[in-house]
């Protein structure tokens, strides 16, 4: 009698859920949601790196776009030295002529040549200048006691309105200038608006000094022999486009000197907008004099090649696991239940 009761209680045990069926069952879902986390994770990780270096990469596309302008304005002040310190407007159109400026360096507006004039020699300027071409003028008129004038630009068309300006008629040109003399170092003008964009966009102006007689240490040797300047004329948004055009890139791009926009892809404008960008990044870049901050934040495209479906398999995959699972188990204690009660029919109990 006491194995049949033994038995009668296994029967009747089997019949029912029991702690380690529920336990089974909470263990299964614990790795469903610990796989789902770590795969998400893994995934949100991936991304994050992908849009570092996406906003790293932008970053440096541009400084090593401004680097190869510095090589050609360099290349401009060797040409000038290799002809004795001073060249023609013969001269300046063979050697920017064979810069190719539209194929090598997209984004450039031109190149050009700036002298400093002391009052003293401005007449004798102006003659010399005006036997090629009798209409140039040194323009606007400004109180201070010096002259730095764009004598050359090319290509003149579209820069026409430049030829004759005097970087000592405004604060950033001049500044920026009085730099690039000082220190015998490229700098760049803070923000401007170029004379000959019609548009009016945010622009800046990039200098290299040259001196009479090469290169030299001291500040006052630079002051004394400083003869002028090799620049370039640049509208942001041009320089953009000829650095990283939008199509090619998935993040936006802002970019601030000191405060003032230089150039905005982050207003729904823009076709790649992203309105809740999933990551930003900030730069602050030492560029030429300047310090120009960089506001990096995903784009809509970003967004979209981000997207993995990869957590959410796992999550309903394992859920399903743990229904079945479980329903493996009730289906086991029901039929359990069912033999027991067959049992104690047969028997009579």
């Amino acid at each position: 009698m006491d194995e049949l009761e033994k038995e009668r209680k296994t029967f009747e045990s089997a019949g029912r859920l029991h702690w380690f069926h529920w336990a089974v069952v909470v263990a299964s879902m614990v790795l469903t949601f610990s796989a789902w986390h770590v795969s998400r994770t893994s995934i949100d990780d991936k991304v994050a790196l992908q849009f570092d270096r996406y906003a790293r990469q932008t970053v440096e596309l541009v400084i090593e776009r401004m680097q190869k302008y510095e090589d050609g304005l360099w290349g401009g002040v060797a040409a000038i030295q290799a002809l004795g310190g001073s060249v023609s407007y013969n001269d300046w159109l063979t050697f920017s002529t064979s810069l190719r400026l539209d194929q090598k360096y997209p984004g450039i507006n031109g190149i050009g040549v700036i002298h400093y004039v002391s009052p003293d020699h401005l007449p004798s300027y102006l003659a010399e200048q005006r036997r090629s071409r009798p209409d140039f003028k040194v323009h606007p008129a400004h109180d201070r006691a010096e002259y730095w004038p764009i004598t050359y630009i090319e290509p003149v068309s579209g820069n026409r309105k430049a030829v004759g300006l005097d970087m000592a008629h405004e604060t950033n040109r001049y500044l920026a200038a009085v730099r690039a003399r000082d220190s015998g170092k490229a700098q760049i003008t803070g923000p401007i608006t170029l004379v000959q964009d019609e548009q009016k966009k945010p622009g800046f102006l990039f200098y290299a000094p040259y001196y009479q007689g090469g290169v030299y240490d001291s500040l006052e040797q630079r002051r004394a022999t400083f003869s002028g300047m090799v620049y370039a004329p640049f509208v942001f948004q041009k320089l953009m486009e000829g650095t990283l055009h939008q199509k090619n890139r998935q993040v936006g791009i802002k970019i601030l000197d000191e405060g003032t926009v230089l150039y905005d892809e982050h207003h729904p404008d823009m076709v790649d907008y992203d309105p809740s960008p999933l990551f930003s990044k900030r730069f602050e870049v030492d560029m030429y004099g300047r310090s120009w901050i960089f506001d990096i934040r995903s784009a809509l495209s970003f967004r979209e090649s981000s997207i993995s479906n990869q957590p959410l398999l796992i999550l309903l995959g394992g859920i399903i696991i743990d229904a079945l699972l479980l329903t493996l188990f009730i289906l086991l204690a029901h039929a359990n239940r069912r033999a027991y009660r067959y049992i104690r029919k047969i028997t009579g109990d």
